[in-house]
């Protein structure tokens, strides 16, 4: 979901302290506290009178840049961040992985927007999601992708993107990966400069692995604007 240009404003000059978010000392009009205060509760955060404060289960100093970077939030109860894939992207990565024989796996499957055009094996988190590839006769073989362990010869994915999940997935990919990867990823993979990003951007053209953005809208139909890139790597 989008914020304003205002909101993005008292965003960026609210103060982060541990798990506590301070919103700027200057008394904020009734129509914007309220549109800062949406996006806070959506992401996690909840008013405490007695701290004066928002307080998150964690830091919400990540999270509060990644909106800044992208114009945009997602609920917290959203917690598997499933953005269905496109058809033509679906497509488009399929072919960038140029499957040539050899097992063929799909991560973080969803509904299926991408195995479906795979002879491949699937894992998925969310429990209706699980029950829909089962019914629909996809080879689902495991939960937790991030604990899952056999190896195959290409990974083609669109994995979680929220807090930089896309990065832990792509990363545990090429751990497993034998020939190549390709996964969507959020843009802000381009662009962030935190550690972890920096060490994966690295990890990636250490392979001579590509990064390429994705058209603006590529998600659109999927009912979110957020940019996109597509991450290509060989082993």
């Amino acid at each position: 979901m989008k914020i304003s240009n205002d909101v993005a404003n008292v965003l960026a000059n609210s103060c982060v302290e541990e798990n506590r978010l301070f919103l700027p000392p200057e008394q904020l009009d009734r129509k914007l506290y309220v549109s800062v205060n949406k996006v806070l509760e959506a992401i996690g955060g909840k008013w405490n009178r007695r701290e004066k404060a928002h307080l998150f289960d964690e830091c919400p100093e990540e999270t509060i840049e990644e909106i800044l970077q992208t114009g945009e939030y997602t609920n917290a109860k959203n917690e598997y961040n499933f953005f269905e894939t496109p058809e033509p992207l679906a497509k488009y990565i399929i072919e960038m992985a140029g499957i040539d024989g050899g097992s063929v796996l799909e991560p973080s499957a969803g509904r299926g927007a991408i195995a479906k055009f795979l002879d491949c094996d699937c894992v998925e988190l969310e429990e209706n999601n699980r029950k829909y590839l089962i019914e629909n006769g996809f080879n689902l073989i495991g939960d937790d992708f991030l604990n899952f362990t056999q190896p195959y010869d290409y990974i083609v994915a669109n994995p979680p993107f929220s807090k930089q999940r896309d990065i832990d997935h792509v990363t545990h990919m090429v751990e497993l990966a034998q020939k190549r990867v390709v996964s969507i990823m959020s843009a802000s993979v381009l662009f962030r400069t935190n550690r972890k990003t920096e060490e994966f951007r690295n990890m990636v053209y250490s392979h001579d692995g590509t990064i390429t953005p994705l058209p603006e809208g590529s998600f659109k139909a999927s009912g979110t604007n957020v940019n996109t890139c597509v991450a290509l790597i060989d082993i």
